[in-house]
């Protein structure tokens, strides 16, 4: 069997010896560019067959120069690379080595990336892990980040560690190229124990930290809301030289409007335009994204005509950004506007633009808009998720249309949008509103039932209801219960309990509540303290009323 496969591929050579001939020729008379641009139509199917050690044996006459010799090794073995022949740029890599002593760094570092696109990560660990045993000069930090990179891209940390620990054995230093790709990942994961780890480890190898470091690390910070530690490594940055870079600035920017300093992080907006640093979308797309959820739309808008002004693109999410914060303000005919403006230029509308329009219409009231709006959605191909569901659901609350509300409910599981504790809180105080306690009720023990935690909203609203129907003591041991589970008592809550006991002239209790709601830092409105005030005159109307025998 071994025979035949060799006849065959020396066959294969044989058919192909005219061209490799010429290629060769080529080599020799140093037409390097010729002899790139011929190879990739020699390599066929059944040339890459052909063991490399073979094909070199046939290919190159005894007497070729070494330049030509040293060229024929080289540029195979980035073709085989290039087409996806592991096997065989491994082989290529072996006797290049053996026959020249060393391989082109730069041709490794090609070889490796062609074979991570091509989707050979483990092909590419092997091919790196030979040079560094074969030939450790041809190895640079470069072609080394090119696998580790790939091995974080993936998940696959522990191979990545593995790599970073085995390279110094072999003399070659890991840079800050190569720790970023594992900084980046663990940053991903939140793994901020990690991130430290390695920070520490960099420090013990004398390994600088390049701006994609300081990067990485702002956004692990920023995650933490900790803005003080994002300046000092501000200020470390600026004492090193290290000049930041617009993926650093933006970091900061998105810091500092996590920390909700959106004021700082326009100024840092704009220490980046002055630097001569040109924003990008997600530059400008953090700073927007910080306007609107301060409620700052004319400073949102501003920097929306400013990335026009610079020819930088608007996208789906700034814009979805936009009608978010005005949907915020109540400001929906500008985010219709900015609606009908996406679809004129071609701009997607996802499911998120149409949630966020219906869920403020809704919040102005505008129902016949937002059911529309839902409706024209599912038409349009875009499958609506359990936000949509539960809005359109809330719509039909608000309406008083409890039977359609249960309806679509109930629906929802089989359209693939399991309901949330949140769709559950608007079927029980619609229940409510209608009056059905009882239905309220059974929504709750089926939600608790499916393994949903009643949320203060679920007992906010239980409690009111209890307290409508005269049911104080139910409405109390809910309050109670409420406590005990962990869950800390709204405004709402305790002004349907105060009320309800003030209603029944429950005095006492009522002011004792009042008194631990102010406790808890929470400002009750007028009408509670004029129920309040009420309950006394109730509870003396019972004292003057005569007890029957």
């Amino acid at each position: 069997m071994a025979a035949a496969s060799s006849t065959s591929a020396a066959a294969a050579a044989a058919a192909r010896a005219p061209a490799l001939a010429a290629f060769t020729s080529l080599l020799t008379a140093r037409r390097f560019a010729q002899a790139r641009s011929a190879l990739p139509s020699l390599l066929t199917p059944r040339l890459l067959a052909v063991p490399f050690a073979d094909l070199a044996a046939a290919s190159l006459p005894r007497a070729a120069p070494l330049h030509a010799v040293a060229a024929f090794h080289d540029m195979l073995f980035r073709a085989y690379a290039d087409a996806g022949a592991a096997d065989r740029a491994a082989e290529a890599l072996d006797l290049t080595v053996s026959r020249l002593g060393r391989l082109d760094p730069r041709s490794l570092t090609s070889s490796l990336l062609s074979l991570r696109r091509a989707g050979q990560l483990a092909a590419a660990a092997d091919i790196l892990r030979r040079a560094l045993t074969s030939c450790p000069d041809s190895v640079t930090p470069l072609s080394a980040s090119v696998v580790v990179d790939g091995f974080c891209k993936t998940g696959r940390v522990a191979d990545a560690r593995q790599l970073l620990d085995e390279m110094p054995r072999h003399g070659v230093k890991p840079n800050a190229l190569c720790y970023n790709s594992l900084l980046d990942l663990y940053r991903r994961q939140k793994y901020g124990s990690q991130v430290l780890e390695v920070i520490k480890v960099m420090d013990k190898e004398g390994i600088e930290a390049t701006v994609g470091t300081y990067t990485i690390l702002v956004d692990c910070l920023s995650a933490d809301k900790d803005i003080d530690k994002v300046e000092a490594l501000i200020d470390e940055m600026k004492q090193k030289n290290v000049a930041g870079d617009v993926y650093f600035y933006t970091a900061v920017i998105n810091a500092y409007c996590h920390a909700g300093n959106v004021r700082r992080a326009s100024e840092v907006f704009d220490e980046c335009v002055g630097n001569g640093i040109e924003p990008n979308e997600r530059t400008y797309g953090v700073l927007i994204n910080g306007f609107c959820k301060i409620g700052q739309m004319e400073a949102a808008e501003m920097l929306l005509e400013d990335m026009q002004g610079r020819g930088v693109g608007h996208n789906q999410i700034i814009l979805n950004m936009m009608i978010d914060g005005y949907c915020r303000k109540g400001m929906l005919d500008n985010a219709l506007t900015i609606k009908t403006a996406m679809e004129k230029t071609g701009i997607e509308l996802d499911i998120y633009t149409y949630n966020t329009l219906a869920c403020g219409l809704c919040r102005v009231s505008r129902m016949d808009e937002a059911k529309t709006l839902l409706h024209t959605m599912i038409e349009k191909g875009v499958v609506p998720n359990y936000v949509s569901h539960t809005t359109l659901i809330s719509i039909h609350c608000k309406e008083g249309d409890m039977v359609e509300a249960r309806r679509l409910f109930r629906e929802m599981a089989g359209k693939g949008a399991v309901p949330s504790v949140v769709t559950y809180n608007v079927m029980i105080d619609g229940y409510i509103k209608k009056g059905s306690i009882r239905e309220a009720e059974r929504f709750r023990k089926e939600m608790e039932k499916k393994g949903f935690v009643p949320d203060i909203y679920t007992y906010a609203s239980l409690v009111h209801g209890h307290c409508v129907n005269g049911k104080v003591d139910v409405a109390l041991k809910m309050f109670e219960e409420m406590k005990q589970r962990g869950t800390k008592p709204n405004v709402v809550a305790y002004t349907a309990l105060i009320s309800g006991l003030a209603k029944e002239g429950r005095s006492e209790e009522a002011f004792w509540l009042y008194d631990e709601m102010l406790k808890a830092g929470m400002t009750p409105d007028e009408s509670l303290y004029s129920a309040l005030v009420g309950s006394l005159h109730t509870e003396k109307r019972k004292d003057t009323i005569p007890q029957t025998k």
